[in-house]
């Protein structure tokens, strides 16, 4: 809905008049979620990439950085196999843990 020189979605605004190329390189899934994404609604991904950048800039102004939880941890294969090792593991529950899930309040 152009309004004013403004489109206007969700509640965020971008100006509709002076446009500009941008370059990324994605993640071939990305770009395969992204097609989809815009397929099944019927948007243009120009439209999706501008509305998600607002709206990640705008967080990013808005939210602490602690709001900012890495989306994926890298490890070594060390690392990756003692985790895998200790998730294998059956062990009992600590007592912190359990007074963590009753929701004991001191």
């Amino acid at each position: 809905m152009l309004k004013s020189g403004f489109r206007y979605r969700r509640g965020v605004t971008a100006m509709a008049t002076i446009q500009t190329q941008v370059s990324a390189t994605i993640a071939a899934t990305t770009k395969d979620q992204l097609d989809r994404f815009t397929q099944e609604l019927g948007l243009k991904k120009n439209f999706v990439v501008e509305q998600a950048l607002l709206y990640f800039m705008q967080a990013r102004r808005e939210l602490p950085d602690e709001a900012f939880i890495p989306s994926r941890m890298v490890v070594d294969g060390d690392a990756f196999g003692r985790v895998a090792t200790m998730l294998q593991a059956r062990s009992e529950p600590s007592a912190a843990l359990r007074e963590l899930m009753r929701g004991d309040e001191n």
